[in-house]
């Protein structure tokens, strides 16, 4: 097989020739490239170019204000008007731990689908010693190598250029996991990112979403599909085209159908032996709130759907209930000590329009979900702080001894729906437990 690629060297982009997926893989510290099915099934690659530019770090120390990481970027950076959707992955190694974020953020030039889709914009990566202390970047990445690669941060993957693709309007980061698969030439792990993506086709905005009178009857942007990435070192990523004409994993519902306004941050869990399971969550228009849905996949690549599993607050419930429409973005997690599954969600009220997390646990993570009646995580009540608005996106992290680490997505009064900072909630070790699962978390104090 040979086939053209593209690389990275030290005067910009320029052509190689790949004569195997092997060599493919090994570009990918150079360059970008992109898997698609042509009309005959094989297998072919393009590239993908990353923006270049200097990447700088900038050191994020504790602050006053409880729970707070990090907030939005200095004038001109990527994440400048909007930071969100934290997903942390921490590695053991001989001397010391090693912690990833990849987030999603915006710049003001980023078009807004806030209200819906939270700071979606690009994806960047964060990186820590401690899961508590965070250097970013203020552009895109440098493409270092050699020892200062590792704090080599900044964006990694923005909107697509490609037209015809699910992803060109705005990106947004729901699950990055290093996995092994068949399908996949490679001698370790390989970063598989999971995304969603929308494009610019206009879409009518049901009544149930249009917070205000002022909102749009239609909008660029809010018709997002599942997408796949993948890198070697969780930085130089591949877009890898899926099965529909747009290249995301797969479409969304037929009209009618529960999930045919959208595919909302699909997250995946390895249930077992090709048993991969995809959680997302969509807009029921016949429901008027938000319920999370399953697909499921031998291989991570083809995947079938198999309806919904969970959408908050009973019917019935009153509209001042924190998730009385439905449950949105979600983190579910097999807990290594009960084996059952922890959802860890965010829950929207009706009647407030403000989010909060919620939790419910599952015994095999498809049925008969037991909700926890009261949210874990709520917002401020003190106006002035950063996350006075609403709390959501959760991403739970199972530390040593039982404890747990519950980051999150927060906004504040004054910018409404946008996130503007992302925080940790630390469980209590001696607190209130839901059926094994943590329901105690305190906002950590620097």
């Amino acid at each position: 097989m040979e086939v053209s690629c593209f690389g990275y060297n030290s005067s910009g982009l320029s052509h190689v020739t790949c004569h195997s997926r092997t060599q493919i893989l090994h570009t990918w510290h150079a360059g970008h490239q992109r898997r698609f099915r042509n009309n005959n099934n094989t297998t072919k690659y393009a590239s993908i170019s990353r923006g270049r530019g200097v990447s700088r770090s900038c050191a994020v120390v504790g602050t006053e204000q409880p729970g707070l990481l990090f907030s939005t970027g200095e004038p001109a950076a990527w994440d400048e008007a909007g930071v969100g959707h934290p997903i942390v992955r921490y590695y053991l190694g001989d001397n010391e731990q090693r912690w990833f974020m990849w987030y999603t953020g915006k710049s003001t030039a980023c078009h807004d689908i806030d209200g819906i889709f939270p700071s979606s914009g690009s994806i960047g990566l964060a990186v820590s010693s401690d899961g508590l202390h965070w250097e970013r970047g203020h552009g895109p990445i440098s493409g270092a190598r050699g020892e200062s690669r590792s704090k080599d941060v900044g964006k990694v993957i923005q909107p697509n250029e490609d037209w015809w693709t699910h992803d060109t309007c705005h990106v947004s980061v729901s699950d990055v996991q290093i996995l092994s698969n068949s399908a996949v030439d490679s001698p370790g792990g390989v970063y598989w990112c999971f995304y969603a993506g929308g494009d610019f086709e206009q879409v009518q905005v049901p009544e149930g979403l249009r917070v205000t009178d002022a909102c749009p009857t239609e909008r660029e942007g809010l018709r997002t599909r599942p997408g796949l990435a993948m890198s070697q070192d969780g930085r130089n990523f591949a877009r890898i085209e899926g099965d529909h004409h747009t290249g995301a994993l797969f479409d969304v519902g037929e009209p009618g159908e529960w999930d045919a306004l959208f595919i909302g941050a699909p997250q995946v869990v390895a249930a077992g032996p090709r048993d991969m399971r995809m959680y997302y969550h969509s807009y029921d228009e016949k429901k008027k709130r938000y319920v999370v849905g399953v697909a499921t996949s031998p291989d991570g690549f083809r995947w079938e759907k198999r309806g919904p599993v969970f959408d908050g607050a009973p019917e019935g419930a009153p509209d001042d209930t924190f998730d009385s429409m439905g449950a949105a973005s979600r983190c579910v997690v097999r807990d290594i000590d009960t084996k059952q599954y922890f959802m860890f969600y965010e829950g929207v009220c009706r009647a407030k329009k403000r989010r909060s997390i919620g939790l419910a646990v599952s015994k095999d993570g498809i049925s008969s979900w037991k909700r926890c009646d009261a949210p874990i995580l709520e917002a401020s009540e003190d106006d002035e702080c950063w996350d006075s608005g609403s709390v959501g996106t959760p991403w739970a992290v199972s530390m040593a001894k039982g404890r747990w680490r519950l980051y999150y997505s927060g906004s504040d009064k004054a910018h409404g729906s946008s996130w503007n900072g992302i925080g940790v909630a630390l469980s209590d070790p001696e607190g209130q437990v839901f059926h094994g699962a943590p329901v105690t978390f305190t906002k950590r104090v620097a």
